[in-house]
């Protein structure tokens, strides 16, 4: 793709895990570009991972999306130098060491109910203690499944790409269903040439909906002015670059390219994942090469037998639901954390210092593949109650 954002380089749909030298010195340049030093990348540490919300594919099938149109998929986890036992973990989780761990159990319900759990603040409490970091990467599955439009409509102003796509989530989520029965229609995304005018004209009567419902508040969104006529414009386009040729009805494909993209982007690093039989399977059938050289800088460990792996289904459970409820308009976000008792606060203020201190520590452990208004609205709040008292 052209004008991508580095998550975009890192998670396009079309990716290959054979980087070139030029490839990867490119990632490196618009890191440092960012403000991230290269050290962040280079340092030798060991990371944990386990994953939540692998839908394994989002695709239309039988008129409906196998999936909620809220989907997140998190691979992520902990970053730590020691580990515990299976033994330690039940004590400071207060289990008896008969009984299984898994966040399923435990962490059950919205996040909202989850906070007031004792294992939320328990898990989080064993990781500040540890001086463990978290790492994740997060990917809103519809958002994701979206992008590729905006990637397809030439001549838009690069600075202003991720304004467009978060503008385009909002209304394409709006109302899911008419919005799969228009996809569905038009084969996405693998929208013919003939049908470029039809399907663009059905998005922009979506856009002019929002729009005039707008207007009846007296609100102006001109990102969305803006994208209503870039798409005017794109209805004269002969191709959608993005948005054909691809496989009919599969909106996302399979995951395992987030795992090679983490073996990719930590190279140095030591990377423990969960046993996950489909992902390993399909990473074993081919190598993954940067330079002319097979990185071998990953493994894969049953959870049951490995406390760190299982810290990490507690952390990825958590950062899912999180993201979900972080997912709407800020003001309805706001209603629900002002309506917090004091235990639910405590315990959203020690996920938000974890996650500040995560951040410090390394800014690369942070990586969203997600709206911007969500990704603001992370951040915002971590800056508000993240803070050490």
């Amino acid at each position: 793709k052209c004008n991508m954002h580095l998550s975009e380089i890192w998670h396009s749909k079309k990716n290959d895990s054979r980087l070139s030298r030029t490839q990867v010195n490119s990632i490196r340049m618009m890191m440092k570009a960012q403000g991230v030093d290269e050290k962040y990348i280079d340092k030798e540490e060991t990371l944990y991972y386990d994953e939540s919300g692998n839908i394994k594919h989002l695709i239309v099938k039988e008129g409906k999306l196998n999936a909620d149109s809220d989907t997140v998929f998190v691979l992520g986890g902990v970053q730590a130098e020691d580990t515990i036992s299976l033994e330690e973990l039940k004590t400071a989780l207060g289990k008896s060491l008969e009984k299984e761990m898994k966040s399923t159990k435990d962490l059950k319900g919205s996040f909202i109910e989850i906070l007031r759990k004792d294992n939320f603040r328990k898990i989080l409490q064993l990781i500040q203690d540890k001086g463990w970091h978290i790492h994740f990467s997060i990917v809103q599955i519809l958002y994701y499944g979206f992008v590729d439009i905006v990637d397809s409509i030439d001549g838009l102003d690069v600075d202003l790409l991720f304004a467009f796509k978060a503008e385009l989530y909002k209304v394409l989520k709006k109302d899911p269903n008419t919005t799969v029965s228009i996809f569905k229609k038009y084969k996405y995304p693998n929208v013919a040439t003939k049908d470029i005018n039809n399907f663009l004209s059905e998005i922009l009567t979506l856009i002019e909906s929002v729009i005039t419902e707008d207007a009846k508040r007296f609100i102006i969104n001109p990102f969305l002015l803006v994208l209503k006529s870039c798409i005017e414009k794109a209805k004269e386009q002969k191709e959608l670059t993005f948005i054909q040729n691809e496989t009919t009805h599969e909106w996302v494909g399979e995951f395992e390219q987030f795992y090679k993209q983490q073996i990719l982007n930590f190279p140095k690093k030591t990377l423990v994942f969960d046993e996950e039989k489909q992902v390993m399977n399909q990473i074993a059938e081919e190598n993954i090469i940067i330079n002319g050289k097979t990185l071998n800088n990953y493994s894969f460990k049953e959870s049951e037998s490995d406390a760190m792996i299982q810290v990490c289904d507690y952390v990825v459970s958590i950062l899912r639901k999180y993201i979900i409820f972080l997912d709407r308009l800020e003001s309805e976000v706001d209603a629900d954390i002002q309506n917090f008792d004091e235990n639910q606060m405590n315990n959203y203020k020690l996920l938000n210092r974890i996650l500040a201190a995560s951040l410090d520590y390394n800014p690369l452990f942070v990586h969203f593949v997600a709206s911007q208004h969500t990704v603001a609205k992370y951040h915002m709040y971590i800056k508000k109650y993240g803070k050490i008292e």
